[in-house]
Order: structure tokens, then C-alpha cells, then sequence
């Protein structure tokens, strides 16, 4: 380990230490302040074993694999352990095997790891010795399991282990700076903090603005670190199979517990609010965001996720319960009731409509969800994908309950069709194996194998066009370059760390609102062909920065090209579909960006192979692009002649 590498752990731990304790000391305890300067005392060397020790994800690690300089163990944070009975999954799988055969377990040859330490264990719990006669305390488990750990121990060697308490106190103070649960899942912050310090990825340069009073105190803070853990708890636990019901049994049993605390933030949610009207649009979207980072937000998540395992559970009328309770406040998760909505129109249309009841008993059913479809409708805060799903819904539902057309529901949000798109056959040979899994595998116009899509890019070569593959990246990095300076504006609770690429609230409802005019204003000027100079200046300004949304590999040139034949109205037209959607609308965009230099047309196609279908949010985009007079189609590959295009 170079000695700059082991210099950056030191700086950014330092950094957040010295960041959160200057304007954030509140939300931690004396004792808890004193611990964390009592950590800054260490020696270089034992903070930074701490370091690298807290950034790996296991709780217990072998002595001899810290390979982090010299042999020394972090004392004050760490402690040997005699004793260690989960030592046993850190055994590696070859060692697992030598054990099992020494303790005459058969049959394990081909075992996974989790298979072959259950054995093992269970070894260790089986009585050697029963006596019938009398009746004598057993110690003989306890013993067997000490026998059991010594035999890990000599295996492994001495094992290390953070101090519980210390390390839950340096995830809270990683969560207060960071304003993520670095310890969670695939969260990189801290690494890729650790990565910039080092010079190997940049960030762009924007103006901290630090929220020292984002949470309230210490105990929201203790509680909504305890909530998000336990919603990523039940986000594992709904990867399982739906038939795996013990799992799903168990996420439920998880949201009972917490439904009591539910029902309490609903009858405080009816108690009188303060008006916000008073306070704008912009200042309501920003205390809007501030409650992402409150237990009730925390809450909330954990409660939808409730309704994912009722859901998959089959516990139809517990799931229309918490769903109806989801929608009954406004004030969190806006953003998802489209979603919400969707699956309660489902749940009244056909889960709970009992099939061989009487004619009427249906007919209120369908009655109910005709009646949420107005509801969603109603609702501002569904989302485009959302409505189209919707009104498609209520017009299935009324024709099962024979209204007919004059009678159907008449509303200005209303969109049961998608807007038609162009078709275009092309032709090719599909190179065929059975054996491989994944995208299929075309014969390329140069004799290589090539993607469904790099095939369709030779087809329309040969008409003239030239294009890239680009999926998003050809818009969302055209966004992100004429609004550089909207995204990384400052404001409270957005951009907290100088190690974001991104603000805080990029896939929040309240970023559009936020900043509305500002966007707005930036809208106006591209629609009026202002972008030019936008671009250039933020791509030589901010080129090889980490940015939402950019793709460097996409040259200027190119970018320039698509954005001048497109034109300022069109440009600005998607530009707003992503200012006010991005959650939504960073991908199913056409996969291929392509342009013909002698005529100026700029197209844009979605390639689709045998057997491909569009999805809801790619259809969403096709509706948007040929709505605002924007040149797509949908190239369908099909295998023949490649002669032949249709």
C-alpha cells in the first residue's frame, strides 16, 4: 500500500470527523464526542487499520489477512477473541471440507459453504452420551462448541473484530456527513471520497453549502438509522422467491411491528398544519426534500414495503388496507402513488373481486375501482407512465361493467392510447447457440458477431445515417451540460460534501420545483437556440468530472451535431421531460441517436430483436418524442435476407 493511499483513509476519516463535529456536535452524546476524540489521538497507524477495517463488510476478520502494513491491532477499537462461534464461516471452502472429513461427515463433496458450517455445527450440538438414570447439569454442548471454536481458531488464527458500539457510532457519523447509509448495500461514498482525494476520479466544482440542523437531534437521528436499517432488511428479505413464504412471512412480521407507530404519524399528519402556501413554491419543494432525512420518511418506506410482502403473501385485503393508508396523506413518498394506485385498482378489479359471487357483489368491486381510477386521476401527483397505465385500466374496467362510450369518464389527464410510432423491418443473420444466455449474438456487416443493436447501426449506415449507441447517455449528458450550473446550484440540504455527483434531491420530486425558475428560464433560452456556447463551455470546463447523467465518451462534435439539427424547441422539450422526471425518465430512451449529415434529419430509434416487447417507461418516451414532432421509429430485427428492409 502505497503511503499517499494510506495518507487519503487518514484524510477524509479526519475530514469527516472535523466536518460533522464543527457544526454538527448535537446530535451525539458526551461520552460519544469523547470517544471519537479519543479515536483522533490514536497513532497514523491505528487509525488507519480502524479505517480500512470499518470499510470492509464482514464483522469478523483474520489477523493474518489485514495486510495493512505492520501487525498491530487498533486496541481501543478492536479486541482478540478467544472465543469466536462465528469464526466458522470464515473458514475457506477447502478448509471446510478438511474439517467435515476429520469429523466423519459424508456426503459433502459438491456442498455450497452455507451447507457444509450447518453441519459442522450441528456436529457440535449432538450429545455423545445420554443417560436415562440421572438426571446431571450438561455442560458437555458448551464444552463441544469451545472445542469446536478452538479447532476454527487453529485454523484461522487470531481473529479481530471492531467494538460493536464504536463502529454503529462511526456508521451514524458517516450517515450525518454523507447524508447516506454508507454501510448499506453498495453505498461507495466513502470510496469514492477516497478516490478523489487520491487524483483517480474528479468531481465537479460546486459550492458546499452545508446543513448544520438538517436532522433534528441525536435521537431522530439514532431512530432513522434504525428504521433505514431495517428497510433494507426487509428490501433482502423481498429478493427471496414468491414461494419462499417464510421470508416473506417474515418482512411482514417486520411491518406489524412498526404498524402501531404507523398509525400514530397518520392521525398526526390530520391534526392542523401550518400553511406553506405563504412560503413559495421553491421553499415548500426544499422542505419537501428536508423530510427525507426524518424517521417518519424511514417510516413510511418501510411501511410500502409492507404492502410488497402482504402482496406477495396473497393477503389481498391486508395490502388494499395499507395501500388505502398510503394514500390517505401527502406528505411522503409522492413521487410512488402512481404506483400505489395502479396496484389498488388491480387488487379491487381482480383480487378482490370474488369470481363466483353474485353479479352485483362483482360489480361493486369493479364499481371501487373505477372509482380509484378517478381518484388517480384526480391526483397531481401521478406520474405520466402512471396515468397512461391507469386510464387503461378504467376503460377495461367499464367495459366489464357494460357503461357504454357516452356514459365512459370523461378527464383532461386522461390518456388511454400511446401516440403511433413508425416501424422498420430490417433483416439479418442470427448467430444461433443454445447454450448462451443473454442478448442475442447477430453475423456483422465485417464478419464479427454483434449486438442486435450494433446491427441495426450497419443497417441504417447503409441509408445514410450515422449514429451511436447511446441509449440515454446522448440526452441525459446534453441535460446535464446545458443545466451544470442549475444541478450544482447550492442549496440547503443538497450538496453537503465536495464528493457528490450529483445534488442530493437530482431523483427527488422536489428538484424541478426547487429551482423552477431557474429551469424555466434556461428553457426559454434553449428554446430560443441559446444551447451552443452552453455546452462547449461546460463540456472544456468540467470534461472527465463525475456527473449525473454525462457520458465523456460522447465527443463534443457529436454532441453538438444531434442538439444543433434537433433544434432549440425540441431540445428544450426533452430537456423539461428530465428537469421535472429524471427518477423516471433516466432510462428507455431509444437505444440508437442517429443523424444524416447531407439532409440535417435527426432520428431516433428503438431496436428491438425477436421476441423483445416495449416497456411501459420506453413506450412513455416514443409518446413524448413523436408528440413534440421529433423523428423516431422502431427498428425491428428480424432474421433473412439482410438485403431486405421494410
Amino acid at each position: 500500500m502505497q503511503s499517499s493511499e494510506r495518507q487519503s483513509y487518514l484524510e477524509i476519516f479526519d475530514r469527516i470527523l472535523n466536518t460533522v463535529l464543527e457544526s454538527e456536535a448535537y446530535l451525539f452524546s458526551d461520552a460519544e464526542q469523547r470517544i471519537l476524540a479519543e479515536f483522533s489521538k490514536l497513532d497514523r497507524h491505528s487509525r488507519y487499520l480502524y479505517t480500512r477495517i470499518f470499510m470492509r463488510k464482514q464483522a469478523w476478520h483474520r489477523v493474518s489477512g489485514l495486510n495493512y502494513g505492520e501487525d498491530m491491532v487498533v486496541e481501543q477499537s478492536c479486541k482478540y477473541l478467544a472465543a469466536c462461534p462465528q469464526g466458522i464461516a470464515l473458514l475457506l471452502l477447502p478448509e471446510l471440507k478438511a474439517m467435515a472429513k476429520a469429523k466423519g461427515i459424508k456426503q459433502m463433496a459438491n456442498k455450497p459453504k452455507e451447507a457444509l458450517c450447518s453441519a459442522i455445527l450441528k456436529t457440535a450440538k449432538q450429545r455423545t452420551v445420554v443417560s436415562f438414570f440421572k438426571k446431571n447439569k450438561d455442560d458437555s454442548a458448551k464444552q463441544r462448541q469451545n472445542g469446536l471454536i478452538q479447532e476454527v481458531l487453529k485454523i484461522t488464527g487470531p481473529l479481530v473484530q471492531l467494538n460493536p458500539v464504536v463502529s454503529e457510532l462511526f456508521e451514524r457519523l458517516h450517515l450525518v456527513f454523507f447524508r447516506s447509509a454508507t454501510h448499506l448495500g453498495d453505498n461507495n461514498s466513502m470510496r469514492s471520497a477516497v478516490l478523489a482525494i487520491i487524483g483517480q476520479i474528479r468531481f465537479p466544482s460546486y459550492t458546499v453549502v452545508r446543513s448544520p440542523d438538517l436532522f433534528a437531534s441525536r435521537d431522530d437521528v439514532v431512530r432513522y438509522k434504525m428504521l433505514v436499517e431495517i428497510g433494507y432488511q426487509m428490501e433482502v428479505l423481498l429478493t427471496a422467491l414468491v414461494k419462499e413464504t417464510e421470508r416473506h412471512r417474515q418482512g411482514w412480521d417486520i411491518y406489524l411491528s412498526y404498524k402501531n407507530d404507523w398509525q400514530k404519524l397518520l392521525e398526526s399528519l390530520k391534526q392542523p398544519q401550518q400553511p406553506e402556501a405563504s412560503k413559495g413554491l421553491e421553499q415548500m419543494a426544499i422542505n419537501y426534500w428536508r423530510r427525507h432525512f426524518t424517521p417518519d420518511w424511514a417510516l413510511v418506506r418501510i411501511v410500502e414495503r409492507g404492502a410488497r410482502f402482504a402482496a406477495n403473501l396473497k393477503q389481498f385485503d391486508d395490502e388494499r388496507d395499507v395501500l388505502e393508508a398510503l394514500l390517505s396523506q401527502d406528505a411522503y413518498r409522492l413521487g410512488k402513488r402512481g404506483e400505489w394506485y395502479e396496484r389498488l385498482v388491480l387488487l379491487y378489479a381482480t383480487h378482490l373481486r370474488p369470481k363466483r359471487a353474485a353479479a352485483d357483489v362483482q360489480a361493486q368491486s369493479l364499481a371501487k375501482a373505477r372509482d380509484t381510477c378517478i381518484r388517480a386521476l384526480d391526483d397531481v401527483h401521478v406520474n405520466r407512465i402512471s396515468r397512461h397505465a391507469i386510464s387503461r385500466q378504467l376503460r377495461n374496467i367499464e367495459a366489464k361493467l357494460g357503461i357504454d362510450e357516452t356514459q365512459q369518464v370523461v378527464h383532461p389527464r386522461l390518456c388511454v392510447e400511446w401516440a403511433p410510432v413508425a416501424e422498420r423491418t430490417v433483416y439479418g443473420m442470427r448467430i444461433r447457440n443454445v447454450t448462451r444466455s443473454g442478448p442475442s449474438i447477430w453475423d456483422g456487416n465485417d464478419g464479427i458477431p454483434c449486438s442486435v443493436e450494433q446491427l441495426a447501426l450497419w443497417r441504417y449506415k447503409e441509408l445514410g445515417f450515422t449514429g451511436v449507441h447511446s441509449e440515454n447517455a446522448m440526452v441525459t449528458t446534453l441535460f446535464s451540460l446545458l443545466f451544470w450550473d442549475i444541478i450544482f446550484h447550492p442549496l440547503p440540504g443538497v450538496l453537503d460534501t465536495e464528493y457528490q455527483s450529483r445534488p442530493l434531491d437530482m431523483s427527488s420530486e422536489s428538484f424541478y420545483f426547487s429551482r423552477r425558475a431557474m429551469i424555466e428560464q434556461r428553457l426559454l433560452e434553449i428554446g430560443a437556440g441559446q444551447f451552443e456556447q452552453g455546452i462547449c463551455s461546460a463540456y472544456r470546463q468540467e470534461h472527465g468530472s463525475e456527473c449525473v447523467g454525462v457520458t465523456w465518451d460522447l465527443t463534443c462534435e457529436q454532441l453538438l451535431t444531434v442538439a444543433k439539427h434537433m433544434g432549440g424547441k425540441r431540445l428544450a422539450a426533452i430537456c423539461r421531460v428530465l428537469a421535472t422526471e429524471y427518477r423516471l425518465k433516466r432510462s428507455g430512451f431509444p437505444d440508437l441517436c442517429l443523424w444524416n449529415e447531407k439532409t440535417g434529419q435527426v432520428m431516433f430509434a428503438e431496436v428491438k430483436g425477436p421476441k423483445d416487447k416495449l416497456s411501459e417507461t420506453q413506450c412513455d418516451w416514443l409518446d413524448i418524442l413523436v408528440t413534440n414532432h421529433i423523428d423516431v421509429e422502431v427498428c425491428l430485427v428480424r432474421e433473412g435476407d439482410a438485403r431486405d428492409v421494410e
